[in-house]
């Protein structure tokens, strides 16, 4: 099924973060994700780019490292605005 705008996902470390917009680049889908506490509340300081990995019915993501991919990434993100 894959992640949508405003899930609410659990990282294996426990953080929590709400997805705020998704992008797709050379077939690969990724998301802008805002950190959120113990309570829900965002945390505006803590944001992140996730890729999406789809197998069968279970999704998973990993945080997105490489810069040059976060460069781009951003400008898309920020294009949607």
């Amino acid at each position: 099924m894959g992640l949508k705008i405003n899930y609410i996902i659990v990282l294996e470390n426990k953080e929590q973060y709400i997805v705020l917009k998704e992008a797709m680049y050379y077939g690969k889908k990724y998301f802008l994700a805002m950190g959120l506490d113990e309570n829900r509340n965002a945390i505006s300081t803590k944001i992140v780019i996730l890729a999406e990995h789809v197998s069968g019915f279970d999704t998973y993501v990993s945080k997105v490292v490489d810069g040059d991919l976060i460069t781009v990434l951003t400008r898309m993100f920020k294009a949607q605005m």
